[in-house]
């Protein structure tokens, strides 16, 4: 089921949705010539219709999150070459959708098409909505399924298998009773009341076909009433109520009265409840001239670009700790392998004192005691017998050569590998700051600014995150300070640098928190005729809300004019030292009121 970030399922399509839906749609696009499909993912086919008037695109999605058949707005051109449109292509071109059928009570939408309307159906696309099991099918005059959107092999399905050149076969019938508006209040109740010990809304969805878990929702909450109470709990004006609700819920389907109400972030409704005492009246909240299908594309849309997006961080944020504890292995390493090679002192100055003994050629000894040449201590030499003193002395300086150009090429190494390791820490620290509380078109440039930052650092290959049309760079976040300055906080290491190097004039403050992975505030003195210590200390606040001790009570902050900045040779972008700075303390929960009063 598609979920929101926090978790939270989204409403999916169902029955009553898809009547809607197919109402809306009979009236647009039958009779209309077929002119193209294409596949945007692995489970979502865009159909273009061309009728009298105009040119209209339809989305048939089997994803096992958000199975979904509404019209939408014309697609990016791509996935035309895929097998799936290929073959929808082939075997619906030069045909004409004739009729749209929803079978009753089902979640199924069959699309007929032929030569022109009256004429032999030749071809049938049937799309079926039921979670997981979705699925599409391209059928042939026969009903023999030509191409599909995903085979059933018989190790999947013991009831239904079904592949490429097999009859096709309707799915089982919804299990329960079918709602009839011609059923007195009593016995529908008393058909409810069989399950004594399930939930309102468990047990409408349950004992009866065609009811789908949020409509068993909506009606209970038009009607007033707990959906998590049983349904021994309620006395007999709450069923009523309910009742009354169904029968209105009925009268829509059969009137085909329908019309897209939002409910929140997650969830709709596209039938019109009688309003309650307990309820609210119902609003449409549609844009004008937009219909049902229309707005119900945006919903999914909107929910869906969510998802990618979180699936998008989830991966990104995976590809960091990996690569951040890769980079602290191979530190942990290197640094393991200087403390052995520290030694090489040690061997140069027992070569010296072998090297001073008056007999060199002596062999035999396993150990020596041999004076200090610079007037220390005398030291006891091991040696090897079968060697002479000075071989020995030749073996130490070579290893003690050995060991001095060891050191100075792991000492670079680890140089580079804690360098990597900061400019890592850094992008994801940043990212997971400022992640939450940026709007969805920040979030998308956010991803792609840090996969380009990984590809920099050779952790991705490809770019996976693309931006849809109309989405805009990512912008440092803006705030105004107690005196009016504008305030700028970088939310990655790129607009740590445009904002610290390029874009700063000779009076801008930089902060930063001490020694910890944060963003860059910049304070924007040159704007005004100065900053008071007010302004100063928002900066620093910022400064410490935004860095990895967000959860301390005051944070240690540095400061410094921004034409003291320098960046740090060889490290990435938004690296910098400075001169001549001093050390504030910032308190991270002070910035709350500034960042409610943010600018768009």
């Amino acid at each position: 089921m598609l979920r929101s970030g926090v978790g939270i399922p989204v409403q999916q399509q169902d029955f009553t949705t898809l009547c809607a839906v197919c109402h809306e749609l009979a009236q647009q696009v039958v009779p209309s010539r077929f002119v193209k499909a294409q596949q945007t993912d692995g489970a979502t086919i865009h159909m273009g219709l061309r009728t009298v008037t105009t040119h209209l695109w339809v989305e048939l999605s089997w994803s096992a999150e958000a199975p979904r058949f509404h019209p939408c707005l014309p697609p990016p051109r791509q996935g035309a070459g895929s097998t799936l449109a290929q073959q929808l292509h082939h075997g619906l071109r030069g045909l004409a959708l004739t009729a749209l059928q929803q079978p009753p009570w089902e979640r199924i939408v069959q699309l007929e098409f032929g030569k022109r309307p009256g004429a032999v159906v030749e071809r049938q696309v049937v799309l079926e909505l039921m979670g997981r099991h979705s699925n599409l099918f391209l059928l042939d005059a026969r009903g023999r399924i030509m191409a599909m959107g995903r085979q059933v092999k018989p190790q999947q399905s013991r009831v239904r298998p079904l592949g490429c050149g097999d009859h096709y076969s309707a799915p089982p019938s919804a299990p329960g009773r079918l709602p009839d508006r011609r059923e007195s209040c009593a016995s529908w109740r008393m058909h409810l009341q069989l399950a004594p010990l399930l939930p309102l809304a468990k047990a409408l969805w349950q004992r009866y076909g065609g009811i789908s878990p949020s409509l068993a929702r909506q009606l209970c909450s038009a009607a007033g009433i707990d959906a998590t109470l049983c349904v021994t709990a309620l006395n007999t004006t709450q069923w009523q109520a309910l009742h009354q609700q169904w029968q209105r819920w009925l009268a829509a389907l059969e009137s085909r009265r329908f019309q897209f109400h939002p409910e929140g972030d997650l969830g709709y409704r596209v039938w019109t409840p009688i309003p309650t005492a307990l309820g609210s009246p119902n609003k449409s909240t549609g844009l004008p001239g937009q219909g049902l299908g229309l707005a119900l594309a945006a919903f999914h849309g909107r929910h869906l670009r969510h998802l990618q997006l979180q699936r998008a961080h989830q991966r990104l944020v995976q590809i960091l700790r990996k690569a951040m504890a890769g980079e602290r292995k191979l530190g942990d390493d290197i640094q393991q392998r200087l403390t052995t090679v520290a030694d090489h002192t040690t061997l140069q100055c027992r070569a010296d004192r072998l090297m001073c003994c008056p007999d060199l050629q002596r062999s035999g000894l396993t150990t020596l005691v041999a004076a200090d040449p610079m007037g220390g201590p005398e030291e006891s030499v091991p040696l090897d017998p079968e060697t002479t003193i000075l071989a020995n002395a030749q073996r130490l300086y070579r290893k003690a050569r050995k060991l001095r150009r060891s050191r100075q090429v792991l000492e670079p190494r680890l140089e580079r590998h804690r360098q990597r390791l900061a400019r890592l820490q850094s992008a994801h620290d940043q990212f997971l700051l400022h992640w939450s509380g940026a709007p969805l078109d920040q979030q998308q440039a956010l991803l792609e600014e840090l996969e380009d930052e990984l590809r920099e650092l050779d952790l991705t290959h490809s770019r996976s995150v693309v931006s849809p049309a109309g989405t805009t760079a990512s912008r440092p976040l803006q705030l105004r300070s107690p005196g009016g300055l504008r305030l700028l906080v970088g939310r990655n290491s790129r607009q740590n640098d445009r904002i610290s190097l390029l874009e700063a004039r000779r009076g801008d403050l930089w902060f930063h928190a001490q020694e910890m992975p944060g963003s860059h505030v910049v304070l924007k003195v040159s704007e005004a005729a100065g900053a008071d210590e007010e302004d100063v200390q928002t900066a620093a606040d910022l400064a410490a809300y935004f860095s990895r001790a967000r959860g301390n009570s005051t944070v240690a902050v540095v400061s410094a004019e921004t034409c003291r900045l320098q960046r740090v040779p060889g490290a990435g972008p938004g690296m910098v030292r400075f001169r001549e700075g001093r050390v504030l303390w910032g308190c991270p929960d002070a910035v709350a009121p500034l960042l409610r009063s943010k600018d768009p």
